[in-house]
């Protein structure tokens, strides 16, 4: 018998979830620059960038989306890991803990946006390649794995939190009767992300 996920995914919540969102990218340059990857994101802090807003945008549509169905069919979800309350003091600050009603302990490690039908803005530019065009414009029939982030300050809390992310894509697809999920990844880097 299969073990059960040592992870939660859940929907977005709210504004400590797009803080912690932006805060996850942010911490993932330093870990992307170390492993020769650093052109994936470039090294400028997306707390600081100048699309910060519409990015906190995209995640407000989100939200709405998840909540009214209204409005570009975007989701956000966010992947926790369930910590004893002896391993909060251990963590370095800022990290995002949440208390349910039973007063368990949940991190949250890491985070992934479907769309629905929609494509990245990156994907477009390259409609060029007959294949990519052919295979994306004009049918809905499909989920995007638009970003998938795991936060490296969770240290080990993490691991096998980007497995499960991608697995519950998988299942969600299956949920909404779509029979493709597609994504794209960074290929600098000699190629390391895709192989």
């Amino acid at each position: 018998m299969a073990s059960a996920s040592p992870f939660h995914v859940r929907d977005l919540e709210g504004p400590k979830d797009v803080k912690f969102l932006i805060e996850a990218f942010d911490a993932s340059l330093p870990q992307l620059a170390s492993i020769g990857s650093g052109g994936q994101w470039g090294s400028q802090p997306f707390s600081e960038r100048p699309t910060t807003k519409d990015r906190i945008k995209i995640f407000e549509q989100a939200l709405r989306y998840q909540l009214t169905g209204e409005g570009d069919p975007i989701r956000l979800f966010i992947i926790e890991a369930e910590i004893p309350s002896s391993a909060v003091d251990e963590l370095p600050e800022p990290v995002h803990i949440r208390t349910d009603d039973a007063g368990k302990k949940f991190l949250a490690v890491g985070s992934m946006m479907l769309s629905e039908g929609m494509y990245p803005h990156y994907v477009g530019r390259h409609f060029d390649n007959d294949a990519i065009r052919k295979e994306l414009d004009g049918t809905r029939d499909y989920l995007y794995l638009e970003a998938l982030i795991t936060d490296f300050r969770t240290g080990p809390w993490r691991k096998g939190a980007g497995a499960a992310l991608i697995e519950y894509a998988r299942q969600y697809c299956r949920e909404k009767g779509k029979p493709i999920l597609y994504g794209d990844c960074y290929s600098g880097n000699n190629r390391k992300l895709v192989k």
